[in-house]
């Protein structure tokens, strides 16, 4: 009853201040009411949501670095690969559904560790993410799959170990377009060491899967190609590396962006 009479008076307020134009009230807005007024959002957001709360995760997750996608309103398969990535950056369960705990994650602060390398790209393999860093900051976040551990037969009929070196690197070289190898199609590759190389992917799965490439989906490695380029610091870690074995200090740390969210381990203490 008292939400009855709520949104009636609501209704004729809007009706005496806009002269009769005041059009239909709905409780489910948050526009209107916002979080913890009318509204509260669903306890979870998956795949096939859609509504107030799919577009304001989106743009949440925007706001974050993350890539969710064209903002249409619907729980795609972008929106998920972003819930992905930021579940690996929070250390959460990576099933792509977003929960209404998740919220308040997005407002804890983080800063970005500085490098002697203010623009370069680090890949966490423990995480299964790629964070391209713009003048000290995280400017994208991005899922991958790295090298399984496994073992696979080579060209030449050889057993390999499919590991993704980790180490201090810089891009030398970029094939644009497909490049069709033995083990399968490279999306605009661009190479780090030997015959690894960042590149896009039809199959990026929330787990290491890949021969000791680093894959990204399609849409993020075309996002890639506008921000990457050759002799560009690449650093690898989160296997048997920590960061700090392979990217190099800044001596004097810079104020930094506290309002981007970033993960946990780039936490300044």
């Amino acid at each position: 009853m008292r939400r009855l009479l709520f949104v009636a008076a609501t209704a004729m307020l809007l009706t005496s201040i806009f002269g009769g134009r005041a059009s239909a009230v709905s409780f489910d807005d948050p526009n209107v009411f916002g979080y913890g007024e009318g509204w509260s959002p669903p306890s979870e957001l998956r795949a096939g949501s859609g509504g107030h709360g799919v577009a304001l995760l989106h743009t949440r997750l925007l706001e974050g670095g993350f890539r969710p996608g064209p903002a249409d309103g619907r729980f795609g398969e972008a929106l998920g690969a972003a819930v992905v990535a930021f579940q690996k950056a929070h250390g959460l369960d990576r099933d792509g559904i977003f929960r209404s705990a998740d919220w308040q994650l997005f407002d804890e602060p983080f800063r970005v560790d500085p490098s002697a390398d203010p623009d370069r790209v680090e890949i966490d393999l423990g995480r299964q993410l790629l964070y391209l860093i713009e003048d000290q900051v995280i400017a994208s976040i991005l899922p991958i799959s790295s090298g399984s551990g496994g073992t696979y037969r080579g060209q030449s009929g050889s057993i390999s170990r499919a590991r993704t070196p980790e180490g201090a690197f810089s891009f030398y070289r970029h094939v644009e377009g497909w490049r069709i190898s033995y083990l399968g199609g490279l999306y605009e590759p661009y190479y780090f060491r030997g015959g690894y190389a960042i590149h896009g992917s039809g199959s990026v799965p929330a787990y290491p899967a890949s021969h000791g490439c680093v894959r990204v989906r399609i849409p993020d490695m075309t996002f890639l190609l506008g921000q990457l380029q050759l002799g560009m610091p690449v650093f690898v870690y989160g296997d048997s590396l920590l960061r700090s074995d392979v990217v190099t200090p800044l001596a004097t740390a810079p104020v930094l962006n506290p309002e981007i969210s970033l993960p946990r381990w780039l936490r300044t203490s």
